[in-house]
């Protein structure tokens, strides 16, 4: 949606997966638009269902039931939040919103709450706009998801591109006589005429939890393996059900599309009667910001720590391609692993658009998701050719460092620490 806002993608109909029309030609499952289930009969196994364009009010039994109500965009309770102008981006509808806001009163100053993924791509998007934007963030750093260090990275790209970042900052309210001019925090006031909410989501586990289905990591419903719930028949997928961290082996809630869409087909299997069972994830993701590639998969140090492992990590810059060979970029990559086998916990890649760094962090993804050692970074059998990677890949060299962190032959340190 931020590149639908920003104009990247023309037309919105392209962000429409699969229109109710296409469900029922191509795959004949009867999809019910305007329609609102409100409530779960478990013990009855049915649903009731309000018709809001015809306003009657139906039961529909079900042998097994999918709950797949997603997440709802975290609005903070302050004051302002409904004023004109004053959006969070979760659905098409918000987007929408935004651009016939935009194109209705066009507004010169924004501010975006949340320096996280989101938040990101709409600074971009409406730099693209041509709109003066405020970065507003609660932490100490962009992109919380990531460690300081290759944070920092990305703040500066953010300003050199005209994005002011305060961060430490919370949202405290948004003023205006109807439509939003200014937003106040814990240290001032920033002028803005739109103020975009990226703060987070939260589970929509509402209908669920009255029905009595129970709730684990973050508020999400809690499934198995089976993507079943405690209730019998009933299962739930994507952003409002929990999954399995792959690394730590522990319940989490990890809302990512990606996740989402995997879920979904197991689910759907299961109700059709396989075997079918979902692993879980580790949380790779990644985010386009303006010209650079932030990504992670798997544990950062701290987050190792905290799941009780002995981690030790590595940070490297590297090319992409020798210097002989033109284009290419630069890459910040950050490892960890346990220090007792050498297993690769995680990574972080921070890396210019031409660097490649997304298909580094992919190669560390599947490495985390196999339980690969540094030891078996250092060998990995990548393609190489001059106008791809460097004979000895950035992959491969972070191996060769993170092993030498692992059995103590190296000894890194950023600048601070050697402070």
């Amino acid at each position: 949606m931020p590149y639908l806002i920003g104009g990247v993608t023309a037309d919105y109909n392209n962000l429409i997966a699969r229109t109710p029309a296409e469900f029922r030609s191509l795959n004949n499952i009867d999809v019910r638009t305007r329609h609102r289930v409100t409530a779960i009969e478990p013990e009855k196994r049915r649903v009731l269902v309000a018709d809001l364009a015809g306003g009657e009010n139906s039961l529909v039994e079900y042998t097994s039931l999918l709950v797949a109500t997603g997440a709802v965009a975290f609005v903070p309770p302050v004051e302002g939040r409904d004023l004109d102008g004053v959006f969070p981006l979760r659905v098409l509808a918000d987007a929408l919103g935004i651009m016939d806001y935009i194109s209705r009163e066009t507004p010169t100053r924004a501010v975006v709450v949340g320096a996280g993924p989101i938040g990101l791509e709409m600074c971009e998007a409406l730099r693209r706009l041509g709109m003066g934007v405020t970065l507003l963030e609660m932490a100490e750093q962009v992109m919380p998801l990531i460690d300081p260090e290759l944070a920092s990275d990305v703040q500066a790209v953010l300003e050199r591109e005209g994005v002011t970042c305060l961060l430490g900052e919370r949202l405290e309210g948004i003023e205006g006589a109807g439509r939003a001019r200014r937003v106040i925090t814990g240290s001032g006031a920033v002028e803005a005429d739109l103020v975009i909410l990226g703060i987070g989501i939260r589970p929509n586990v509402g209908l669920a939890s009255e029905a009595g289905v129970e709730l684990g990591a973050r508020g999400a419903i809690r499934v198995d393996r089976n993507l079943s719930t405690n209730l019998p028949g009933v299962f739930a997928a994507g952003d409002c059900a929990t999954t399995t961290n792959t690394v730590t082996g522990a319940e989490a809630w990890i809302p990512l599309g990606s996740t989402a869409r995997k879920q979904g087909r197991a689910a759907g299997e299961r109700l059709s009667g396989a075997d079918t069972q979902f692993p879980g994830v580790q949380g790779t993701s990644v985010v386009k910001c303006f010209d650079l590639t932030v990504g992670r998969t798997g544990l950062t140090p701290s987050e190792a720590e905290a799941a009780g492992f002995e981690p030790v990590d590595t940070v490297m810059e590297a090319p992409s391609l020798h210097e002989y060979y033109p284009d290419g970029g630069n890459m910040h990559l950050k490892l960890t692993a346990e220090k007792e086998t050498g297993r690769l916990l995680g990574a972080q890649v921070v890396g210019e658009m031409e660097s490649g760094a997304d298909r580094r962090l992919d190669v560390f993804a599947m490495a985390v998701r196999a339980s690969l050692s540094a030891d078996d970074l250092q060998y990995l059998d990548l393609a190489y050719a001059p106008p791809y990677s460097t004979a000895v890949d950035a992959a491969i060299i972070a191996g060769n460092l993170l092993s030498g962190a692992v059995y103590g032959k190296t000894c890194g340190c950023t600048p601070e620490g050697l402070d």
